[in-house]
């Protein structure tokens, strides 16, 4: 019985291990991002992306930050070319900033998440 349980469970192993597949990346993120998020947890807190290269942030109607950013495989110690990452520099300051994107829908209804690599917060916006 014992011999029946281990090969069971060998093969439910193997079986998971050959159908995992990685996640593969976006590739019209570029495109996707483009336009107005609204954040999830706080309908306050609002993105626009352009095709120029630039976002801003807002909170409550008024604009708080200007970046400009690009979508790349590689922002600050990050690199990976199985994911795309934002990476954004303040008009302000020239702080930059590195979020892991998982993914934009820019469909009504659509979202946009996204990783900090600073703190590892995820941030999720709803396409307005």
């Amino acid at each position: 019985m014992k011999n029946n349980i281990n090969i069971a469970l060998l093969a439910l192993f193997l079986g998971l291990t050959f159908s995992c597949k990685a996640q593969e990346r976006q590739e019209n993120i570029a495109t996707e991002i483009i336009g107005i998020w609204v954040a999830e947890d706080d309908n306050k807190v609002k993105l626009v992306f352009k095709t120029d290269g630039t976002y801003t942030s807002y909170y409550n109607g008024e604009p708080t930050s200007v970046f400009n950013y690009s979508i790349t495989d590689k922002c600050g110690n990050e690199e990976d070319v199985n994911s795309w990452f934002l990476k954004a520099v303040d008009w302000e300051d020239n702080d930059e900033y590195c979020y892991e994107l998982y993914g934009a829908d820019s469909r009504p209804g659509g979202v946009l998440s996204m990783r900090s690599m600073l703190n590892g917060k995820i941030f999720v916006y709803n396409k307005s």
